[in-house]
């Protein structure tokens, strides 16, 4: 029986393979006496350097892969390893009851993890997690018996997991995992992290994707659509079979064609920029001929991390980024925590709405120390490239007037300690919620540039949470007052001589790309695999008649006819390829059905 589930995509694309179910198995822990106290010792000393030593590979890989900000979470590992508390309490029951060390450490694990696990606060969650971690590795090692690990998978696979732990996340083997899904998490963990970065196609947080599949099924990830089908009927099959055959072809071509400047064919120029979290990201982006970054999310060194990042540490990951596009614009985003992204050590506290809450740059103007340090490196790194700076979900003039004057106040600090930065930098706005559109106007006067973040966007003005997998089909893009809000930005924009850009997901969806276009957007920012496509579109368009077409658009109200409008002038261009696809399920086995 097919079954259909959906989840949060977290990493584009389409994923057709077998199963390859991953998990802890589960331990069988014995518990005897011993009869030699130091050999105990030994044994249980031995399995610490095994383990150190695991934990030290993984740490050089990631920080060879990542970077030393995501690395960290292994050093935290390494801490726990070098608990003295830990080792003595094993050392003492060994000495006193003569038991077993995998037994002890068993019974101080499950202790010691409970009760971090009770707490409210959800760092002591977290550090029950990396806890687990560490204790099974010492178990393995102490019953010398292999774990499951994705380092080396024999065939290319599907992933299928309840969850993945850092250590699983940063071993898995990049050539033959096709595609990823897991029960847990969400857009910022470790997971869902690797699988942008290596453009693996992901969906997460699907609840039972773990308990319906068995190894060997056959699992299509869509991680665009956020959608996973275990066991697909023949016709659903060949429906995805065929629309990655499209999707692959398409890249594939666009990808070896001669790369055209994004100019359309009346002369307008559009500039296609990438969106990157990591400096990984930078060869895929190169490779896809961005004409530089238009979205560096920032608040990923703060991510996945015990610590604070130094203000060095975020001025290098800067520097690396502007002189990577040397020449071309870098727009680094000020940090974005809150919401759906949590940093423990920030202490961030669970709310009850938590996308309008202590998030973004509400966040940054009550913590200053923390954001003065990440203005000051990204001036610093100001003098390596054409850095540029925004600032998230901006809903007001008094509320950027304080953000400008604390970046006075950090220029006038690296100005008085003679610290180089260039004066000229730009910096500019987030759009995406309704009130900033309404006073565009007013914005505009204190801004470099717009930029329209639409996922929020269309969240807020929708007042539709696209996570909820209930409403999550009312997310729609193409409504209307979406539309207009667009057209009224870029016009304001346009009115106060400045450009504005769109770094939303909207962005990559090449069927959009005219009526943006038309509706005045000055550049576009997205994914670096979605960039070839819609480079491709601009270069296939005129700007005289997007702005006809999205004139027309405006008089619509439903946003069927304005999707069926979409596609047939897409078709009219593209009459030879096929339409980007769009999977709703239908016929979706809801989780209580499943129950």
């Amino acid at each position: 029986m097919e079954i259909a589930l959906r989840g949060i995509g977290v990493s584009p694309g389409i994923a057709i393979g077998p199963a390859l179910t991953f998990g802890v198995k589960g331990l069988e822990i014995p518990k005897f006496t011993i009869d030699n106290v130091q050999e105990e010792l030994a044994r249980f000393e031995h399995a610490l350097t095994a383990v150190r030593a695991d934990l030290q590979r993984l740490y050089d890989r990631t920080n060879d892969a990542l970077g030393p900000q995501h690395a960290d979470i292994f050093k935290a590992h390494l801490m726990f390893l070098e608990d003295v508390t830990l080792r003595e309490e094993i050392e003492r029951r060994v000495a006193e009851e003569k038991l077993n060390a995998e037994y002890l450490v068993n019974d101080l694990m499950t202790r010691y993890t409970d009760v971090m696990a009770s707490l409210d606060d959800p760092m002591f969650r977290e550090r029950a997690q990396d806890m687990v971690d560490v204790g099974n590795r010492i178990l393995t090692k102490l019953l010398n018996v292999d774990v499951e690990n994705l380092e080396h998978l024999a065939q290319p696979s599907v992933v299928v997991a309840h969850d993945l732990s850092p250590s699983d996340a940063a071993k898995i083997d990049l050539v033959n995992t096709l595609g990823i899904a897991t029960d847990l998490s969400g857009p910022t963990s470790h997971t869902a992290i690797l699988a942008r970065a290596f453009e693996i196609p992901a969906v997460v947080g699907l609840k039972y994707v773990g308990t319906y599949t068995q190894p060997g099924d056959t699992v299509i990830v869509d991680g665009k659509n956020g959608n996973v089908i275990i066991r697909p009927t023949e016709s659903t099959l060949l429906r995805y079979q065929e629309a990655k055959r499209r999707a692959d072809s398409s890249r594939k071509a666009l990808l070896e064609a001669e790369v055209k400047p994004s100019v359309t064919l009346d002369g307008r120029k559009i500039p296609i920029l990438a969106n990157i979290e990591l400096p990984v990201e930078l060869s895929y982006s190169k490779k896809a001929n961005a004409e530089g970054i238009g979205l560096y999310r920032t608040e990923y060194l703060f991510l996945n991390r015990t610590t604070l990042p130094t203000e060095d540490e975020q001025f290098n990951a800067y520097v690396e980024v502007a002189e990577a596009f040397k020449g071309s614009p870098v727009v680094l985003r000020t940090l974005d925590l809150g919401g759906d992204k949590f940093a423990s050590h920030l202490q961030l506290a669970n709310e009850m709405n938590p996308q309008l809450g202590w998030r973004a740059i509400r966040f940054c103007l009550e913590r200053p120390d923390i954001f003065k340090a990440q203005l000051r490196a990204m001036f610093r790194a100001s003098v390596h490239g054409d850095v540029q700076i925004m600032f998230p979900l901006i809903s007001g003039l008094d509320e950027l007037l304080r953000v400008k004057a604390i970046v006075r106040e950090v220029c006038n600090d690296l100005e008085r300690r003679g610290v180089p930065f260039r004066k000229d930098v730009a910096v500019g706005s987030m759009i995406e919620v309704p009130s900033a559109v309404e006073i565009a106007d007013l914005l505009a006067r204190e801004c470099a540039f717009f930029s329209i973040g639409t996922n929020d966007l269309i969240q807020y003005s929708l007042a539709v949470d696209r996570v909820n997998e209930k409403i999550a089909h009312m997310y729609e893009p193409a409504h209307p007052a979406v539309l207009r809000m667009i057209q009224r930005t870029a016009k304001a924009a346009r009115d106060a001589r400045i450009p504005c850009s769109i770094c939303g997901e909207m962005a990559g969806d090449p069927t959009f790309t005219e009526l943006l276009v038309g509706l005045g957007i000055t550049s576009f920012s997205m994914s670096a695999v979605a960039i070839p496509a819609v480079r491709a579109e601009v270069t296939s368009l005129r700007a005289s008649h997007a702005r006809k077409f999205a004139k027309s658009v405006l008089k619509v109200g439903s946003i069927r006819e304005i999707r069926e409008n979409m596609s047939e002038r897409y078709s009219l261009r593209h009459a030879d390829e096929a339409q980007t696809e769009t999977f709703p399920l239908t016929g979706i086995e809801t989780d209580s059905e499943l129950r």
